[in-house]
């Protein structure tokens, strides 16, 4: 991955899956999907897979990566008005892949576990950021937001000191003059964005903009790009 314009591949990979959980976020909140819409999410987690495989990625950390998707776009699911979200509660995703119905702890147990594994886990861990700036709560909707906004800073800061040992040549001129959240507000586009209130986005933004603000490396231009492609990769995934 170390390279000026490196892409997470595992972001490439996953970009199908993140344009199908954004048909949930849009004005009707998905309310107008069609009946085939988990056959579409199916055929998405096929091809992250094959994607994962031409580009030689491990398969655990595809496996890994997966399961962080798939337990995002279970939570956006049951968050939604898609018309089909009950029968989808009866067997989410993560059943469907993993056997199991715990995926808003064992989301935080596995990034846990993938932060014990250092820089290797980096394009992984990443995949979990993104999954969190999107929305993504889990255990800690009930435990609040305070913590979970303390989570993605310390994530944050891991990631960005794994971005600085494959660029040491970095100069400070070229880190990014604004913080991630920043970056990602402005570049992606308002569909992508979770429906959240105004007041918890002003407290996340104020209390958070200082400590995520220098973004080493080239992370924001790999979420940017992921962003940027996601209409593509939703036509794409279409019958």
């Amino acid at each position: 991955m170390a390279g000026e314009n490196a892409v997470n591949p595992l972001l490439e990979c996953t970009q199908g899956l993140f344009a199908l959980a954004a048909e949930l976020k849009r004005g009707d909140r998905g309310a107008s999907l069609g009946e085939d819409f988990r056959e579409r999410v199916m055929r998405a987690c096929d091809e992250m897979e094959r994607l994962g495989f031409e580009a030689r990625i491990s398969a655990q950390d595809i496996r890994d990566a997966k399961y962080a998707v798939v337990a995002y776009i279970d939570e956006a699911v049951m968050s939604s008005e898609w018309p089909g979200r009950l029968e989808w509660m009866a067997e989410p995703l993560q059943v469907t892949f993993f056997g199991d119905h715990l995926a808003g702890e064992k989301f935080y147990e596995r990034l846990a576990e993938l932060r014990q594994r250092g820089e290797q886990a980096k394009d992984v861990l990443e995949v979990y950021f993104v999954c969190l700036q999107l929305g993504f709560e889990g255990m800690y909707r009930l435990r609040g937001l305070e913590q979970l906004m303390a989570l993605q800073v310390d994530l944050q800061a891991q990631i960005d000191n794994y971005q600085r040992n494959l660029e040491p040549r970095l100069t400070p001129e070229a880190a990014p003059a604004e913080g991630m959240l920043q970056q990602v507000r402005q570049q992606v586009p308002l569909w992508v964005i979770p429906t959240v209130t105004a007041s918890l986005a002003i407290l996340a933004w104020l209390g958070f903009q200082a400590a995520l603000a220098h973004r080493a490396g080239n992370s924001a231009e790999q979420i940017a790009a992921l962003t940027e492609s996601l209409p593509v990769a939703r036509e794409e995934v279409r019958p």
